[in-house]
């Protein structure tokens, strides 16, 4: 019996084979092997490739290497590889991280004429698709601007730094889910058709473990992907875990064809992959922590930051990048009906009310509305209802449905309502015992000081 490590999505298993002195021939993108050598696909010539093998810090390359009884090959272009995709010719020099990273936002900003901060944006997801098998959740962006013209000249320039990028002017998921193993595409999505299911789709398989059933068999790869947005009334639809991109130009931007996309792709594609190569096993198992952030803003920022290990001033970066998203995200959260019914609560609490009943709750909650003139009412039913959803023992009296302000309510309110970032605890009131006694609102932090990376182990993708 021997064992044999088998490769897919770029990541080993180990399996049982019995030594029949067969070999098994497995085209591959992209693998890691146990002993941590990586294996990537490189172009050679025009449609040709070779595996490129990384091993204790030097390159080589191969047409072919033998694990056990299989037999590894680089898949070829044209065959389960589209012709279109990107791929380096080899690896480069970097020099740093950060020289690396404003070289990028460089050319954003001088041939697409990308405001700075959109650029830096446009080159952290770059980045962060060639780590996309490496963390939750993979890299989605979307891309607005107004003219179209404008906006698929960023799209296909962002195409030559990302991983594998792929074009796709008609995106049908199934024609894609035949990929060769290793191979983590970056779907540039210029496609206008049925956008609110196509980011259903993207927002669904953002995370590992979320797969989709096809003949028989699971799907689950690793993918990144970039889309046009073309229906801006569905804005409030993107998820927070988006990169959120801005093409308008504030300069004039460069007419680019297909010779300078080559020129700029042949130059950073190899860079990038020696980027990768030297710090992948860096990015999958140490986890930036950016405390002064919250919920799915946050968890794109640890995606982000975790993909610049040795450079504190990039993590810091992308946090300020991602600030203003997060603060929109507290906006949106703070005028939720849920976030209004907790402020009226909480309201009920420090008035040391013994007990609760919906239509009070309803009448402090239509209060801070009509003070905060937000243009609509809550009926006392769908107060009862989201009050329920908090689980704090409703009961029905001779006054209607309500509940005890007992200290564990109390506590159970206080906790729901700084989770949701509720603006009670901003104004200038007296803290009960109960806010005394909450943990530091790491939320309203905003020195980057306090921003960290808590180095784990096993956290992998599906680790």
């Amino acid at each position: 019996m021997l064992q044999v490590a088998r490769i897919w999505d770029g990541l080993p298993w180990e399996k049982t084979v019995k030594g029949s002195g067969h070999t098994v021939s497995s085209p591959i993108a992209s693998a890691v092997l146990p002993n941590g050598d990586q294996f990537e696909l490189i172009r050679k010539g025009e449609n040709s490739t070779l595996l490129l093998r990384w091993s204790g810090g030097c390159a080589s390359t191969c047409r072919e290497f033998q694990l056990g009884q299989h037999r590894f090959t680089p898949v070829k272009i044209g065959d389960a590889l589209p012709n279109e995709i990107r791929l380096a010719t080899g690896v480069s020099d970097y020099k740093s991280t950060a020289h690396l990273f404003n070289s990028i936002a460089g050319v954003f900003q001088s041939m697409c004429g990308l405001e700075r901060n959109n650029a830096e944006m446009a080159t952290c997801f770059a980045i962060a698709t060639h780590f996309a098998e490496c963390r939750d959740p993979a890299p989605r962006a979307i891309v607005t601007g107004i003219d179209t013209w404008e906006v698929l000249q960023f799209l296909r320039l962002l195409g030559c730094f990302c991983r594998h990028a792929i074009p796709a002017v008609f995106f049908e998921p199934a024609g894609h889910w035949n990929l060769p193993a290793g191979c983590s595409p970056t779907f540039v999505i210029s496609d206008p058709r049925q956008f609110s299911s196509r980011l259903r789709f993207l927002g669904a398989t953002q995370c590992h473990g979320f797969e989709m059933a096809r003949s028989g068999r699971i799907v689950n790869r690793p993918f990144s992907a970039v889309v046009l947005e073309s229906d801006h009334e569905l804005d409030d639809t993107v998820p927070n875990t988006f990169c959120r991109i801005n093409a308008t130009p504030q300069i004039r931007p460069q007419i680019l064809d297909a010779k300078a996309l080559g020129k700029i792709a042949g130059a950073f594609q190899p860079q990038l992959l020696m980027y990768r190569l030297k710090n992948r096993s860096h990015v999958a198992s140490v986890t930036f922590d950016p405390s002064s952030l919250s919920g799915a803003t946050r968890a794109l920022a640890s995606v982000l930051g975790s993909c610049f290990p040795d450079c504190e001033e990039l993590q810091t970066r992308v946090v300020r990048l991602l600030e203003p998203q997060d603060e929109e995200r507290r906006l949106d959260h703070a005028r939720c009906e849920s976030a209004v019914v907790l402020e009226a609560l909480l309201i009920a609490c420090h008035e040391k009310k013994a007990n609760a009943h919906v239509g009070e709750v309803a009448d402090l909650a239509n209060g801070i509305l009509d003070v905060r003139g937000d243009g609509y009412r809550l009926e006392a039913r769908r107060v009862g209802s989201i009050v329920r959803s908090f689980s704090l023992g409703l009961r029905r009296d001779s006054l209607g449905y309500g509940f005890l302000l007992s200290t564990e309510c109390k506590g159970r309110i206080h906790q729901l309502a700084r989770s949701l970032d509720v603006p009670f605890f901003r104004g200038q009131i007296e803290k009960c015992d109960i806010c005394k006694k909450l943990s530091p609102d790491a939320h309203h932090e905003r020195d980057v000081r306090h921003v960290h990376c808590a180095h784990k182990s096993g956290t992998k993708r599906g680790g």
